[in-house]
């Protein structure tokens, strides 16, 4: 007889021969189909989030305990089991303060069971008709917008906006310029106007490049909004109520000649993680780690070059440390990629640092003074102030809606909310505005997706405001190229890695494969109609081999399309990919239709080729829509085809159809403005 023991006691835990997590001697049988072990949990200990491919089934010994998997909790009790699907990330806790928890796992390898969960999470939508706000990082408007600002997060949060809209879901996108960062205050410094001035006139710019490239926005919140100081405000002032926010004195970067505080476009210095000097804030633009103000290697002013001295000075902070249960379990749970995946694991490996609540500038919301006045004069720093940023956006859009505010809006829509930023943003975008806004209310859900993108290159290097290297958004978006650059965006994404935008490539690729290849096969695929079946849509005959393969091709398009641009497993390349593939099968259909037209009279499966060919043009027209909005309605209305049809549809029989081009233009191509 064998006995699995447990401790029922906080002293047993004290045993020299307690271990935390044992075999049974029983379970040591290499002929067991199963693995076993007994777990026990200390008091207020969880286990570490995590998912395997294994089915495993928990069987509660003693104490009681908290199951989370994929965000779902439940309570368990001694004699409770629980089984746990493969994939799913799962803890358990043990909330008492003074009783362990002890558990038997059993787990096990069971591929049909992997098969069936991952076939079950693929169809799952975690839509499921709720709407889906999108939130790409808002712009700062210390100058307008170039191309390595668009490929990211704002054609992004497009793609996916007009791919939800098409499968009939809500969807609203979330647009506005950041609150009162310092490269405003610096840039207006420099060209001798107002913070305000210059943040408003650098709006109407990015509104203008954006609407350029065809990204069409639901709430736009300005720097001057009247709402959002109020909305920031009460987050400041609820969480420095409950004790979230303090002060404390810290040291902090001084500049003696300027006799100014040096923060974040006013100092200069080294990341104290990789050496980068590409630093202004409080994370590193080239590994994304978070810093405090002490920690920056080589400080100095910006202004005059001189080293900064190390001064006392009190600020509000907001620790992020107390909040680490619960930024750990929430972000275990996101929907991200692998390599945003582990920029996480690695923040959340080290202690998590205390976010400055204030500052010392000329510009921003003016905060209360702490009892003893030390922050007398202080404003609200920037990245405090994301959290304020979304919910008067989330506010403006429930007015939109009738709704008295963001909380009415909350509790009556309950939104999915999607994220997108740069990866020399993640440490705001993922950990502070998460941590902020879950601080602040439980009423809005957090993100359940994070879409972070690289760093777009031009030529091979950063595009730089400062050098004049870049390509204006407002320049190289026109009607007649919108599309083409689109696609060309998509395709070249910075999604997991830098990517290079070169003019010479963009050209090569308009002139070869738009103009050439794609205006080459629907001018073929026109001349074929008109010769042989007077320009007027034909009805299907019989079919062949060639025409049942193609016809599979032209659903399977408009599935993985689909696929790509839903939020959990959005790829903004993947989608061009799938696009581009498609019109490459589609030239190769046209020898078939070729070779049975090549017979006459016209057959019975001639018909059917050539209604197959502008089948395929349809599904262009219909699943390409969140790519290519402009060609995709020119083909819809060449084809007599209403929007929002079904991608693997006929032509009406009978319909007049004139694919004449041109569609795409090489004579208009972006210009860089070095």
């Amino acid at each position: 007889m064998d006995i699995v023991t447990v401790p029922r006691t906080v002293d047993d835990l004290g045993r020299p021969d307690f271990v935390r997590s044992a075999q049974p001697a029983w379970a040591k049988d290499p002929e067991l189909p199963v693995n076993v072990r007994r777990v026990t949990l200390r008091p207020g200990e969880t286990t570490a989030p995590h998912n395997h491919h294994d089915v495993e089934v928990w069987v509660v010994l003693d104490g009681r305990g908290e199951v989370t998997s994929d965000g779902r909790t439940v309570q368990v009790a001694a004699g409770d089991a629980v089984r746990l699907p493969p994939l799913g990330v799962h803890t358990l806790h043990n909330p008492a303060a003074d009783r362990p928890l002890s558990f038997l796992t059993f787990w096990w390898e069971d591929l049909a069971a992997l098969e069936a969960e991952h076939d079950r999470r693929s169809e799952r939508t975690a839509e499921e008709g709720r709407p889906v706000l999108l939130l790409p990082s808002f712009p700062t408007p210390n100058g307008e917008l170039h191309l390595g600002h668009l490929a990211g997060p704002f054609l992004n949060a497009d793609l996916l906006r007009r791919g939800l809209a098409a499968r009939g879901t809500p969807v609203g996108l979330l647009l506005g310029t950041v609150g009162h960062q310092s490269q405003v205050a610096a840039a207006a410094q420099d060209q001798g106007l107002s913070f305000y001035e210059l943040a408003e006139r650098n709006t109407d710019a990015i509104q203008e490049a954006l609407a350029a490239a065809g990204v069409a926005w639901d709430v736009f919140v300005r720097p001057s909004s009247p709402r959002y100081p109020e909305i920031a405000l009460e987050v400041f002032e609820r969480l420095r109520a409950d004790g979230t926010v303090t002060a404390k004195a810290v040291q902090s970067n001084y500049c003696v000649p300027c006799d100014s505080w040096l923060f974040e476009a006013f100092v200069a210095g080294a990341c104290p993680h990789c050496g980068s000097y590409d630093t202004a804030g409080i994370e590193c633009e080239a590994c994304a780690l978070p810093f405090a103000d002490h920690e920056l290697l080589e400080p100095s002013c910006r202004n005059c070059g001189t080293p900064a001295e190390q001064r006392e000075l009190t600020r509000y902070y907001l620790p992020l440390e107390p909040l680490r249960e619960r930024l750990t379990g929430y972000l275990r749970s996101v929907s991200m990629s692998a390599r945003l995946r582990s920029y996480v694991d690695r923040v959340l490996a080290a202690p998590l640092p205390d976010l400055p609540v204030s500052t010392v500038a000329a510009d921003g919301i003016l905060l209360p003074a702490d009892p003893s006045g030390a922050t007398a004069g202080q404003r609200m720093y920037s990245a405090f102030e994301l959290a304020a940023r979304y919910l008067t956006a989330v506010d403006d859009l429930a007015g939109q809606q009738g709704m008295a505010g963001w909380e009415e809006y909350a509790q009556a829509v309950r939104p999915r909310t999607v994220l997108f930023f740069g990866f020399d943003n993640a440490f705001l975008r993922a950990v502070v505005f998460p941590a902020v806004l879950g601080a602040f209310t439980d009423r809005l859900e957090l993100a359940d997706t994070m879409v972070c993108n690289e760093f777009y290159l031009l030529d091979g290097q950063k595009f730089s405001t400062g050098r004049k290297h870049a390509i204006w958004g407002r320049d190289a978006f026109r009607p007649e190229t919108r599309d083409q650059l689109r696609l060309y965006l998509a395709a070249t994404s910075p999604d997991i890695r830098r990517r290079d935008f070169s003019l010479a490539q963009y050209e090569r690729f308009v002139r070869e494969e738009l103009a050439g290849q794609w205006e080459g096969w629907l001018a073929s695929v026109d001349d074929r109609l008109r010769k042989s079946f007077d320009g007027r849509a034909p009805e299907a005959g019989s079919w062949n081999r060639e025409a049942e393969q193609f016809y599979g091709r032209i659903r399977a398009f408009a599935s993985r399309l689909a696929e790509a641009l839903r939020p959990e497993r959005f790829s903004a390349r993947a989608a061009a990919r799938e696009v581009r593939d498609f019109v490459a099968e589609a030239r190769r259909f046209t020898e078939v239709c070729e070779d049975v037209l090549a017979v006459q009279p016209v057959s019975a499966t001639a018909r059917t080729c050539m209604a197959l060919e502008l089948m395929a043009v349809r599904a262009l027209a219909e699943a390409a829509g969140p790519l290519l909005p402009e060609l995709a309605a020119r083909l819809r209305g060449k084809l007599g085809a209403p929007a929002g049809g079904t991608p693997a549809s006929w032509v009406a029989p009978g319909t007049a159809v004139d694919l004449t081009g041109p569609y795409f233009v090489t004579d208009a191509l972006v210009r860089s403005a070095d």
